[in-house]
């Protein structure tokens, strides 16, 4: 093997330069390539967040229109109870007949509610 001794430093050193050159211009080509994926991948992801954005605004309002039925629904079942008590008041007397039977019916339901709600009153204040 040739003796490079006075060039051993040397070529240390060339290799080294070109090690550092090569880091170099490696990172600058990736900061490039990253600058092409960014505004590659930009304007999808801008089209991803408005329908993400749209999505959630659909589930608000799905979620709004579900608080309002079971809203509504609360109403119809509340009501539901007094109108087939009604209706059992109307068919049990005999001399209801027409719309004025049925206000008859409707206002001997709510009485009867009214005096049943007194009374639960009374009891739970005598209990307590």
């Amino acid at each position: 093997m040739p003796n490079i001794y006075p060039y051993n430093y040397w070529i240390l050193y060339a290799a080294i330069a070109v090690l550092i050159i090569t880091l170099i211009v490696s990172l600058v080509q990736m900061a490039k390539m990253a600058k092409e994926m960014i505004s590659f991948l930009h304007p999808r992801t801008d089209k991803l967040q408005r329908d993400m954005k749209l999505m959630q605004i659909k589930i608000d309002v799905m979620n709004e229109k579900k608080a309002a039925d079971a809203k509504k629904n609360k109403y119809i079942a509340l009501a539901l109870p007094i109108l087939l008590a009604v209706y059992q008041t109307y068919k049990n007397d005999d001399e209801a007949n027409g719309p004025q039977g049925v206000i008859k019916a409707a206002r001997t339901v709510m009485n009867n509610r009214n005096e049943e709600a007194k009374l639960i009153k009374k009891i739970s204040a005598a209990i307590r």
